[in-house]
């Protein structure tokens, strides 16, 4: 049997042929390999988008739980301001009607007063009278400065009160701040989020 002879041009074709089937199979390694790469790119970047939202959950939740622990905390110095208001008001009553107790210990006094110079100038000729009004004298007069101590007393508490009732007014204010900017941030993540999920 005689061998098959091909012709240069077949040869020829064949060659180019195998020549385009190589080159045809390093594109598709070459392809493959870019695919893997970019896969390989694409899982860490979602291995990073996966952290960052844990990271944003986790943010949220505190968030959460300090905007809670806020309005908690605003609950009980409103609560403990509108005490503090109703004791500054049965503090003013109080202090009214002390003014007037005063006002009518002063004006007792002031009729001892007179009642006494008047006792003074008969001196000569009622001296045991003049013992005995003088005792009353004194008694009227410590009942002036305890008058006096009460007042004095009630004073300082009100005095001590305005001071607590501004401090707690400052500290209310700061809470209202934080809590302001606490809801700021939530918002800020809140849109933060929309635009990520849109650009998704």
């Amino acid at each position: 049997m005689r061998p098959r002879i091909v012709p240069s041009r077949n040869r020829n074709l064949a060659g180019a042929g195998v020549t385009l089937l190589i080159a045809l199979s390093c594109g598709l390694c070459g392809l493959v390999a870019y695919q893997w790469y970019r896969d390989a790119d694409l899982r860490m970047q979602i291995a990073d988008r996966n952290r960052q939202i844990h990271q944003l959950n986790e943010q949220k939740h505190e968030v959460e739980t300090t905007g809670k622990r806020v309005e908690e905390e605003l609950k009980r110095v409103e609560q403990l301001r509108e005490r503090l208001l109703e004791e500054g008001k049965t503090n003013k009553a109080e202090l009214s009607r002390t003014k007037v107790r005063v006002s009518e210990l002063t004006s007792k006094l002031e009729g001892a007063t007179k009642q006494g110079e008047a006792y003074k100038a008969a001196y000569d000729k009622m001296v045991l009278d003049i013992k005995g009004q003088n005792e009353s004298m004194k008694k009227l007069n410590e009942a002036y400065l305890n008058a006096v101590a009460v007042n004095k007393d009630a004073v300082e508490k009100y005095k001590k009160l305005a001071g607590d009732c501004e401090d707690l007014n400052a500290r209310y204010l700061k809470l209202f701040d934080q809590a302001e900017k606490l809801q700021q941030a939530v918002n800020a993540q809140a849109a933060d989020k929309g635009d990520k999920a849109e650009k998704k």
